[in-house]
């Protein structure tokens, strides 16, 4: 079982991580657009990128296993896109603890 404290530290690396790097991609993303065209047209940025891809799937496989429900599946996808995946696995982790289905 996972105590208080930890589900209060992956709630804190969720926090953090949609303050920090999606803050910084946010603040970026809206000051110097260009920005986008020249990561996608970087191959170190573009191997990231797709290696984000596919352990967005894999997490979403995950939660599918974890909890056979497609909302639950769409709400990760959701969080993932609006947030970051290191803010949304730790998130969905979280809520997963604090319903007591962990």
């Amino acid at each position: 079982m996972v105590s208080d404290r930890q589900r209060g530290v992956l709630l804190a690396v969720a926090l953090l991580a949609l303050v920090g790097p999606n803050g910084m991609y946010l603040y970026y993303a809206v000051t110097q657009p260009e920005l986008n065209g020249e990561a996608l047209r970087n191959p170190v940025s573009l191997a990231f990128m797709i290696e984000a891809m596919m352990l967005l799937g894999l997490f979403l496989w995950y939660v599918f296993l974890r909890t056979r429900s497609w909302v639950s599946v769409m709400a990760y996808l959701v969080l993932a896109f609006a947030g970051s995946l290191a803010f949304s696995f730790p998130m969905f982790l979280y809520r997963q603890l604090k319903n007591g289905k962990a």
